[in-house]
């Protein structure tokens, strides 16, 4: 199956989840289920823009560079959190701090810093126009107006925003909750003894990472050898959107993954994908759980995620298209592979070259682990392409972002 087929496959099964009401404080990276809309003005009443003397500006139309006009400086002090009746009348000004609710009759407000205060009162050489140093009533946001739109991600300007209408719950999608498991009878977790020929368990924790940054919520399973009754005995019961085993996927006489979906009830969707790496790679639904295998491969395991499990968690917190954070890049050396197979290549991305550069990675000849910490960007080559040239424009496509960085990187796709 091609990758763009395996992918849809699995946005198909999944469908936006239920809505919960959270605290505000509590919605940053969520989904907003709902728009919002203003039930008043912001502000809702003409405030100062800063500390001044607020008066009427036709009072001033008559100050020329060689005359001024004096007002008389009224006792009382407004500032904001205070209402007042104060009502300012031809000839006089009231002491206004910034944020105070402009008073009756007056229309502008002039800075301190450029007048002259002497006793009671105050001197003033130029015009001031009606609305200086003055906010409007709904000049920020206008009462009926939608300000954040269902399907957004909030980021925390947009709760800024929520927060100014007043809102202090809002709804949401529920965030999915996504099932990982590795296997392997030579894994072990962190922390645990490394006597023998066995390897940490970075994969399933990588993946959970992953999880969280695309808005669900990991529930860790552990480690099961290769054994399909204790890996079905493990997932039977799990409470999931998603369920997510690494290894056990390939050919081999240890490979126990799908002998385990058998016993679980799982139809499988497809077992293979025409890709370089991650061909390993099945996909089954149980009722309403989405099931995904994965190779052991760490590496290959974050693309396969990045590639066809972002945009199912996408879909079920209510993203109705699909996103995909890049960055167009030149490529800096030509990349060459077999028609028919879609490759993932990693490399280096310089974004403060102009335009962005992107180096592909020495493959076999060089070590990953340098690549992996110093690079956010991979390319993925269809199965239609043999040859990119050195110079062409390509995607770069994002690794470790988070999904409220969709903001600035994402864009949407059909």
């Amino acid at each position: 199956m091609e990758l763009t087929e395996a992918r849809q496959s699995g946005v198909d099964l999944a469908a936006p989840g239920g809505i919960e009401r959270i605290r505000l404080e509590d919605g940053l990276g969520r989904v907003l289920a709902e728009g919002l809309t203003a039930r008043h003005d912001v502000p809702r009443e003409s405030r100062s823009r800063l500390d001044g003397f607020a008066m009427m500006s036709s009072d001033t139309s008559r100050t020329s560079p060689r005359g001024r006009v004096a007002l008389r400086i009224l006792p009382e002090l407004l500032a904001a959190g205070h209402g007042s009746d104060l009502e300012i009348l031809p000839g006089e000004c009231a002491r206004i701090l910034t944020g105070a609710p402009v008073p009756r009759g007056a229309d502008a407000v002039a800075p301190q810093e450029k007048t002259v205060r002497e006793g009671d009162r105050l001197f003033l050489d130029y015009p001031l126009a009606a609305g200086d140093g003055v906010t409007v009533p709904g000049e920020e946001i206008r009462r009926g107006d939608e300000v954040v739109f269902r399907g957004e991600v909030l980021t925390p300007t947009r709760l800024a925003l929520i927060a100014a209408l007043g809102y202090a719950g809002i709804p949401v999608y529920r965030k999915p909750r996504v099932a990982l498991l590795a296997t392997g009878d030579e894994v072990r977790e962190p922390g645990q003894p490394l006597e023998g020929p066995w390897t940490f368990c970075n994969n399933r924790l990588l993946l959970g990472w992953l999880v969280q940054q695309q808005g669900g919520d990991p529930v860790h399973l552990g480690v099961e050898p290769d054994d399909a009754g204790a890996i079905a005995g493990r997932l039977e019961h799990v409470d999931a959107d998603v369920v997510i085993t690494t290894g056990g996927i390939g050919r081999g006489d240890k490979d126990m993954i799908l002998d385990a979906w058998q016993r679980l009830g799982v139809t499988v969707i497809f077992r293979h994908i025409r890709l370089s790496p991650g061909k390993n790679t099945a996909l089954g639904v149980r009722g309403k759980q989405i099931f995904w295998a994965f190779p052991g491969n760490p590496w290959a395991g974050q693309l396969l995620f990045q590639e066809l499990v972002a945009p199912v968690l996408w879909r079920f917190q209510g993203l109705e298209k699909r996103h995909a954070i890049s960055i167009t890049a030149r490529l800096e050396s030509s990349l060459k592979k077999t028609r028919g197979l879609c490759k993932v290549v990693r490399g280096q991305l310089d974004v403060h070259s102009i335009p962005a550069a992107f180096v592909p990675a020495g493959g076999k000849s060089g070590p990953l682990g340098p690549v992996l910490k110093t690079s956010p960007g991979y390319v993925v080559l269809e199965s239609s392409v043999a040859e990119v040239e050195r110079g062409s424009t390509i995607e770069v496509r994002l690794v470790d972002f988070p999904l409220v960085a969709f903001l600035l990187f994402g864009r949407w796709e059909a």
